[in-house]
């Protein structure tokens, strides 16, 4: 008999658990027949689950949040990534599989990645880790070492930890070196629009109260952070928030919820690698998971150095 494809999973992850029966009861038989749930746990090794998605012709499904994927494709590249990685949304943002244009139902998107194809994706690196989605320092990376001791998960409590932060987090000096990739003319007229509309490039900042990194355009819970970014050009986009004044929560924030929304709280620009070096040691965080803090920074990109499976709706 052939290997199935598993189906991993951490029952304790996500704000309600995961329930395998209820999402396989809503697949078709013939899909029943080819996916096998497999419960996920420690040692958390990802190495044989790795090696039967591939003898059953890959892809690997891992159905849970962003740090559940974080660390999956982490042990994909550790392998030599032998087969694609297809995130099923089982969290509490789900930033990958948004950006990704993923449903977020967990059966549509097992379905509609089966039935998808493979896009090979730039890998980003933070001091040698990679990551998929993005990394940042500042703000967000103090919300992701909070989040980690916070009771429950959600939307609703990640807001309330938001609102907590807000007013006393500081903003974080920095000195750069780094490569940016030529800037080029805008060869069709609705390019030269939509170059006009987002206008000049900014240069790269020099303090920040929030600092992300971006493979893909969505932090989580629809939150569009970085909307330039692209996972197949080569480059990294960078996103610089200001600190929001209680108008700026009314009148402002909304925009960042809207793939079109335009804000003078975000500033976007490009990387093709680069040092950074801060004023004091600072928490860091990747795909949304805490990370060690440091006073120094390297960023690098892989071109086409990842496989990810994707459904028709992805616009890569």
């Amino acid at each position: 008999m052939s290997p199935k494809l598993p189906l991993v999973y951490n029952p304790r992850s996500g704000p309600r658990g995961k329930d395998p029966d209820a999402l396989m009861s809503r697949l078709s038989p013939e899909l029943r027949e080819r996916i096998e749930p497999a419960p996920f746990g420690p040692p958390w090794d990802f190495g044989p689950l790795i090696a039967q998605a591939q003898a059953a012709g890959g892809p690997l499904l891992v159905w849970g949040g962003d740090g559940t994927l974080h660390h999956a494709g982490r042990a994909l590249v550790a392998a030599g990534c032998p087969v694609p990685l297809a995130a099923i949304p089982g969290g509490s943002g789900n930033g990958l599989v948004r950006g990704l244009r993923t449903p977020l139902e967990p059966a549509g998107a097992v379905m509609n990645l089966l039935q998808g194809r493979e896009l090979v994706m730039d890998l980003p690196r933070l001091d040698g880790v990679p990551f998929l989605n993005l990394c940042g320092t500042g703000f967000e990376a103090a919300v992701a070492h909070a989040f980690e001791a916070v009771e429950g998960r959600g939307f609703t409590n990640y807001a309330k930890l938001c609102l907590r932060l807000w007013r006393d987090y500081p903003e974080t000096e920095f000195q750069w070196e780094a490569s940016q990739p030529e800037s080029q003319e805008p060869g069709r007229s609705l390019d030269r629009l939509r170059a006009a509309w987002r206008g000049a490039e900014p240069s790269l900042p020099d303090r920040a109260w929030s600092l992300c990194f971006a493979n893909l355009p969505q932090f989580g819970s629809g939150f569009w952070i970085a909307p330039g970014a692209d996972p197949t050009d080569g480059i990294l986009q960078w996103a610089r928030l200001k600190r929001p004044s209680v108008f700026d929560l009314l009148s402002e924030v909304p925009q960042f919820f809207r793939e079109g929304g335009r804000t003078s709280l975000r500033q976007e620009g490009r990387l093709l690698r680069a040092t950074l070096r801060l004023e004091r040691s600072t928490f860091w965080h990747l795909d949304g998971e805490a990370a060690p803090a440091r006073d120094r920074a390297e960023l690098t990109l892989e071109r086409r150095a990842f496989r990810m499976q994707v459904t028709s709706s992805c616009p890569w």
